[in-house]
């Protein structure tokens, strides 16, 4: 019976079946099994691109080699390198979209391509040709690929002495591929790992510099037992508290809560304590203070953000507390004489920052010696456990109620009780308590 020959393979494009000769292909080899360490002699992403471009131009001996990594924002393809002639020209000048031109075909489909008749191909994005006025005879694309994911593409352009790629120059770019899709991954992560890095240490100056602007209430002495305790939910936080002494006999308290968290609260809590300082000598009780301070924080409010605040007055020789309050939340008083805690429902305002022309009211309320003022923001009494609960101000109110020697032993009891509430749980707020003991 006769045997039926075998079918002769189609050629695709002008797919060049010859294989190379078999000392050029030995010798290619040997050189991408040693480009390995020069592709792992740099962590750095832009030397790394130069090594692998002019690499890949040695290693497949073509006029141009030229790099696309995939911006993940717009999902494009981006040149990032190219060497060799004026294909030199478009370094970082050209974007792909997905699917489009041969590179963004490879990228999309991730199988490679030989196009070894660019110009007759529907798909050849002509226009990088006649921007440059570079000719692109023939075309070896390869994508790039890390954890099963395209990253790029790499492209030989022109190959030198010969008329076009073969399958063989296809098998050796894919394997150089690889090897510069893992180099480019380490580079990648190394440079993330750096960035993480400089970040975390800009957050530990910007938090070194937030913790210096809050005054140190134990070295200082009011004629008043304060304490001040505060624990950011990140490296940097935006509650606020100050005292200042007016005079001898008065002493002016403010804690506040800026809206958002992190480094823009943290800056808009440095503004709002600078202004806060330079007013504070100048008003004469703290409704006036915070009209005016609201009126410079409503001027240029950077991303709309806004302070509520709680701001005192005290008088030592009367022991009278004149107080006005920004949206902030209500202050929680102690009485010495039977232990009994209530709210303070003063008139309440709008926080600062959103409208200029804001009326603020004042409140006034007599104490006794040994009474206890409890200031706080909402992470106190927001805070959560593990089942979602939060603390509330009953809580807090209840907390407060035992007897202490101490402005400092009270605030240390209620971060010791929404410590033990919250375990389990991850802090989302900022938690800020301040006490004040006449």
């Amino acid at each position: 019976m006769k045997k039926t020959p075998p079918a002769r393979r189609k050629k695709t494009r002008r797919v060049m079946d010859q294989d190379v000769p078999q000392n050029h292909t030995v010798e290619s080899l040997r050189k991408v099994l040693a480009l390995n360490t020069i592709l792992n002699s740099t962590l750095k992403l832009n030397e790394l691109l130069s090594i692998i471009m002019k690499t890949s131009s040695e290693v497949m001996s073509s006029e141009v080699a030229s790099l696309l990594l995939i911006d993940e924002t717009s999902n494009e393809l981006v040149f990032r390198v190219a060497l060799g002639g004026k294909g030199a020209e478009l370094e970082e000048k050209f974007r792909l979209k997905m699917g489009e031109g041969i590179a963004g075909s490879v990228a999309a489909s991730g199988k490679p391509e030989i196009v070894n008749d660019p110009q007759n191909d529907a798909r050849f994005a002509k226009r990088f040709d006649k921007s440059t006025g570079f000719v692109t005879r023939a075309i070896l694309c390869v994508p790039m690929k890390a954890r099963g994911k395209v990253i790029g593409v790499l492209q030989a352009i022109n190959p030198l002495q010969r008329e076009g790629f073969s399958l063989g120059d296809l098998e050796l770019f894919e394997t150089f591929a690889d090897q510069a899709a893992i180099a480019i991954e380490n580079a990648q992560l190394h440079g993330e790992i750096v960035k993480q890095e400089k970040a975390k240490q800009a957050l530990k100056i910007a938090h070194e510099i937030q913790q210096n602007f809050l005054p140190d209430l134990a070295n200082h002495k009011f004629g008043i037992d304060l304490c001040a305790l505060s624990l950011p939910a990140f490296d940097v936080g935006g509650d606020l508290y100050d005292v200042i002494a007016l005079d001898r006999d008065r002493v002016g308290v403010v804690l506040g809560d800026v809206s958002g968290k992190g480094v823009p609260a943290a800056l808009y809590m440095v503004r709002a304590m600078s202004e806060y300082r330079f007013l504070a000598p100048q008003a004469k009780d703290p409704a006036e203070l915070l009209t005016a301070l609201n009126a410079r924080l409503a001027v240029n409010s950077p991303f709309g953000m806004f302070l509520t605040m709680i701001c005192l007055l005290i008088d030592r020789n009367t022991n009278t507390v004149q107080y006005s309050s920004a949206g902030h939340l209500p202050i929680l008083l102690r009485k010495a004489a039977d232990g009994k805690t209530e709210i303070l429902k003063g008139a309440q305002s709008p926080p600062l920052g959103l409208m200029p022309e804001t009326a603020f009211f004042l409140n006034t309320v007599h104490l006794e010696s040994g009474d206890a003022l409890f200031l706080y923001t909402d992470g106190v009494v927001e805070a959560r456990d593990k089942n979602g609960k939060e603390y509330t101000i009953e809580r807090l109110a209840e907390c407060a109620k035992g007897e202490a020697d101490s402005a400092t032993a009270y605030s240390e009891r209620i971060f010791e009780e929404v410590r033990k509430f919250t375990t389990g749980a991850d802090q989302h707020d900022d938690i800020t308590a301040l006490t004040v003991v006449l």
